[in-house]
């Protein structure tokens, strides 16, 4: 039979045993008061790490345990000792009580500085309200006691034990340690409390529904009905909804995932129940036709409607367009080309009003329109700030450009310095894939008589995030837009397929590996290897891209197989771990293409870079800044599509992927010459996936994969035309209400 005990640790025998975390402890029974019930008996405890995760065990702590106790013998020194055993079940930290913080404090390590005579003396001072002491954190009247720099110490440390009391009660109930950290970081040492009021509470914090649920039904009691427990399954529905991009929710909808929440064998009126309790405390409202708008969403869609409704009632002329027209010429002269039709109506539209639109397929000479129009600004004195989502696509827009670019993630970051109190506009490339989050930041954040001019194509991929604006807008008949549809940047059959898939019509396709545009059908399980045959062919101008990262035909894999094939027998990039002592495959050869995934300012590095791996350090260099500063230690060299050799340092390996293969919204914004696009079925595909990954190429695409599937995602509505979103119906409410107040002031 599993018997509980109420521990106190008296030694340690192994901390981290196996290398597996855990530990094994001594410890001595004693009552909920810490006496010792026999001081001649003590059990030897085994701990797992998943029980224990980061929590440390050290002297003089309190656990309780739970396990099947067991007799065990040792010899030590020839000698035969008998001792109980316990392999835990369970184990939790526990809280001291009274005079035996005493013996805790000069015991915990993490209590420096502190021996016994000092922590008897605070118990002295203090009594019971040492424990009160501690828990707000009063190094004032703690340094009555002990020195200034000791009482923060022992701050530290107490606050560390509580923080690991929780950590470690919330791990043994499946919730993760990051998840604890944000909630411990958030709430503080009232952690345990609010979730002992109200344990949904975590969904905040990014826990899943089913580690949450089951917690708070087996550890904390809570029924299958209870308020909470409805609210927020409530909440986690619409949070489902949101996940999946929409912004808008039928009933019906709202009420299957409601059910899926809450499981399948749950009674109609619970589930009723719930949906009445997220309606009456506001996580949901009901609209026009029955439909269900999340609050915070609704509040970002109305934000953006609002202003960009003001913008157009707004419409500020930067020049007349006789102006415009000689800046145009101008222009034309300077490039030795002409603009089309529609490219100089883009230019005056943008030039006229406060806010436009200037929509697309690719190669239809976007940025043609952009460097004539930033002619128009420069003369007429307007600042302007260019941008994309994605690090690769703001620095193309700056070659293409010649002007600086920035990431609207580094814009947001950095907008305070900016100086936008005169004519200025915001100019967003590749707007198709900004969603509802970001551009809800972005109105929140510019001056109300800033421009804002969006660029794209709803035609490539949609937003990541929820939401859709570019598409919404472009449904506005009544905003300033302009279609480009003349193809300038390539020609022939590639433009003639990216225009049927367009279109939503499969293209009839050679199965020819030489043709400018070709389908080679094949089996997901030799997609590997007929992928690395063809790239081999042209491994400088080539680039793969895939619809998904895992799978035979994902990234991950089509990566591992290239680099088999094309530089495992060249230098490995090592580091040395200090735990093992010897030397560790960092994944990396020399010669290997390499992607940045994250944004690493300081180093002009953007999610999306693109590289190679050309040198390898013998020895790790130490790197100087320009006032002698350490800057790290080099291991290796890339040298990045900028043109820049940059060092590798051993905590950059984490933002670094092999980049032989790129998913297909990674290569958006981007041109290669050659491009293997590979396509098979998934929940990923669909038409505007096929021909976004298809125009990235200048002169071949060979796509590599299921024909059937291809065709069926393009022959299909775009993924984006089944995503619910509220932002078109608040532009139309605020268009209608304001020619309704221009007729009543008429």
């Amino acid at each position: 039979m599993s018997l509980p005990y109420l521990l106190r640790v008296q030694s340690i025998r192994s901390q981290n045993p196996f290398g597996k975390g855990g530990c094994i402890f001594t410890g001595t029974e004693i009552t909920e008061h810490g006496d010792v019930i026999d001081a001649k008996s003590y059990v030897v405890v085994k701990a797992s790490g998943a029980q224990l995760g980061e929590t440390r065990i050290q002297l003089g702590q309190w656990w309780t345990v739970t396990g099947e106790a067991q007799s065990f013998s040792r010899t030590n020194s020839g000698y035969v000792i008998n001792e109980i055993q316990i392999t835990a079940n369970d184990i939790a930290l526990v809280r001291l009580s009274g005079e035996h913080i005493v013996t805790f404090i000069a015991e915990c390590d993490d209590f420096q500085g502190i021996g016994l005579v000092k922590a008897r003396k605070l118990w002295e001072t203090f009594g019971e309200r040492l424990y009160e002491i501690l828990d707000l954190a009063d190094a004032t009247t703690l340094s009555t006691v002990l020195t200034a720099e000791s009482a923060q110490c022992a701050i530290k440390a107490w606050t560390e034990q509580g923080n690991a009391r929780t950590l470690q009660w919330l791990q043994t109930s499946g919730i993760d340690v990051r998840t604890g950290r944000k909630l411990l970081a958030f709430f503080g040492n009232e952690a345990r409390e609010k979730l002992e009021e109200d344990p949904y509470r975590l969904l905040s914090f990014s826990a899943s529904w089913k580690h949450v649920d089951s917690f708070a039904q087996s550890r904390l009691g809570i029924l299958p009905d209870d308020p909470r427990r409805l609210q927020a399954a409530v909440e986690e529905a619409l949070y489902r909804v949101f996940d999946a991009g929409d912004t808008v929710a039928a009933i019906p909808t709202l009420l299957k995932r409601v059910e899926n929440v809450l499981g399948s064998l749950t009674s109609r009126p619970v589930i009723m129940a719930a949906l009445e309790a997220g309606l009456t405390n506001g996580s949901y409202v009901i609209g026009d036709h029955g439909n269900t708008h999340l609050t915070g969403a609704m509040v970002m869609e109305r934000t953006v409607a609002r202003s960009i409704v003001a913008r157009f009632l707004a419409p500020v002329s930067l020049l007349n367009r006789q102006k415009v027209e000689r800046i145009i010429y101008q222009h034309e002269q300077a490039e030795g080309f002409e603009l089309n039709t529609e490219q100089r109506q883009a230019v005056h539209c943008a030039a006229e009003q406060s806010i436009a639109l200037v929509l697309g397929g690719a190669g239809v000479g976007k940025t043609t329109v952009l460097k004539a129009l930033y002619r128009v600004f420069d003369a007429a004195e307007v600042a302007i700030y260019q941008m994309a989502l994605s690090g690769r696509a703001a620095k193309r827009m700056s070659e293409a450009t010649g002007r600086p670019s920035w990431t609207l993630a580094r814009f947001f970051h950095g907008s305070e310095t900016l100086p936008m109190e005169g004519p200025t506009v915001v100019v967003v490339d590749e707007a198709s894939m900004v969603d509802i989050i970001t551009m809800h930041r972005l109105c929140e954040l510019l001056p109300s008589h800033v421009r804002l001019l969006l660029v794209g194509d709803t035609s490539q991929l949609m937003p990541v995030g929820p939401g859709l604006v570019l598409h919404a807008l472009a449904k506005i008949s009544e905003l300033p837009t302009t279609e480009l549809t003349q193809v300038k940047r390539y020609g022939g059959v590639i433009a003639e397929a990216a225009a049927d898939i367009r279109a939503g019509k499969w293209p009839s396709l050679p199965s020819d590996a030489l043709a400018p545009i070709s389908l080679l059908p094949c089996r997901v399980a030799v997609i590997p290897e007929t992928v690395v045959d063809l790239y081999a062919a042209d491994t400088e101008n080539t680039q793969i891209v895939s619809a998904r990262r895992s799978n035979a035909d994902g990234t991950k894999s089509l990566n591992e197989v290239c680099q088999a094939r094309f530089t495992k027998g060249m230098p490995a990039l090592l580091i040395y771990n200090e735990e093992f002592a010897c030397d560790m495959w960092t994944g990396f050869h020399l010669g290997d293409p390499i992607l940045c995934t994250k944004n690493l300012w300081n180093w002009g590095l953007q999610n999306g870079s693109l590289g190679k791996l050309v040198e390898i350090e013998e020895v790790p260099r130490l790197l100087s800044g320009p006032e002698g500063s350490e800057l790290g230690h080099a291991i290796a060299w890339i040298e990045w599509d900028d043109g820049e050799r940059r060092p590798v340092l051993a905590e950059m390996l984490d933002v670094f992927e092999l980049g032989y293969a790129l998913t297909v919204h990674k290569s958006q914004g981007s041109q290669w010459k050659r491009v293997i696009v590979v396509l098979t079925g998934s929940r990923m595909l669909d038409r505007t996936l096929v021909y976004t990954a298809i125009t990235r190429a200048q002169s071949q695409v060979l796509i590599v994969g299921d024909e059937v599937a291809a065709r069926s995602a393009v022959e299909s509505l775009p993924r984006s035309e089944r995503r619910t979103v509220g932002l078109h119906q608040f532009m139309m409410e605020e268009l209608a209400a304001n020619a309704l107040t221009t007729v009543l002031q008429a």
